[in-house]
């Protein structure tokens, strides 16, 4: 099933995204853990900033971000530290991408390791997450998978030569994001029109058109965007 949810502006964009994940959270749970992948971008840390506002029971949530700069745990440019910043509570329930201790291929292993141990082999058919949420940018690309671009099929894929600075990241994979009952976009904004409109029909080779929840896949988007759709 796929959703489209509109929305005045960005500001309600995120504000109802929040409400939405907190009744997700918050539903009876049927097994140990609820995991949810998290976006950064701007209305990735406006989502969280909303859910900050909430008064959410966490225990046995289990949250991620989908991609991650690979920088320093305090630096600016990293997702986890601008989540953080608005709402200090996730610390205790974030599975944190490592740091740049290493290079970034025993980064990228260190961390495939730890998910198969958590989450078995890649490969292993079923849902690992409850909701995935992911950004998009305007040439279509989710967490920091981007296009034209081949990886293996791992859970966690480095990418060396990123568009957009810094270079240097490591994501969720395709096959990862793809385990999730549930897939929110969150995109608003003329400027992603295009990338929206190609995703949205059948034959699209954008990296956002090859994520989808294996129950739904929802696009919260504003008013711009779906004008310009």
């Amino acid at each position: 099933m796929i959703e489209q949810l509109v929305f005045d502006s960005g500001a309600e964009l995120t504000r109802n995204a929040a409400i939405k994940l907190a009744e997700k959270l918050q539903e009876p749970r049927t097994k140990d853990l609820t995991r949810v992948l998290l976006t950064g971008g701007t209305l990735g840390i406006q989502l969280l900033e909303e859910l900050s506002k909430l008064d959410l029971a966490l225990d046995g949530v289990q949250f991620y971000f989908g991609d991650e700069r690979f920088v320093g745990l305090e630096d600016k440019d990293r997702n986890e530290a601008q989540g953080l910043a608005v709402w200090p509570a996730l610390a205790k329930h974030l599975h944190r991408f490592p740091e740049p201790n290493q290079d970034l291929e025993q980064a990228r292993l260190f961390f495939d390791t730890q998910l198969s141990q958590d989450l078995g082999p890649i490969d292993a058919p079923g849902n690992s997450f409850d909701v995935v949420i992911l950004g998009m940018g305007p040439d279509g690309h989710v967490a920091s998978l981007f296009p034209g671009v081949q990886h293996e099929p791992n859970w966690i894929v480095a990418e060396h030569n990123s568009p957009k600075p810094p270079a240097l990241r490591l994501s969720f994979s395709y096959e990862a994001l793809n385990r999730s009952s549930e897939v929110w976009f969150l995109v608003s904004g003329e400027a992603k029109a295009d990338a929206v409109r190609c995703a949205l029909q059948d034959s699209c080779d954008l990296p956002v058109a090859k994520v989808k929840g294996l129950k739904s896949t929802l696009w919260f988007m504003d008013l711009e965007l779906k004008r310009a759709l």
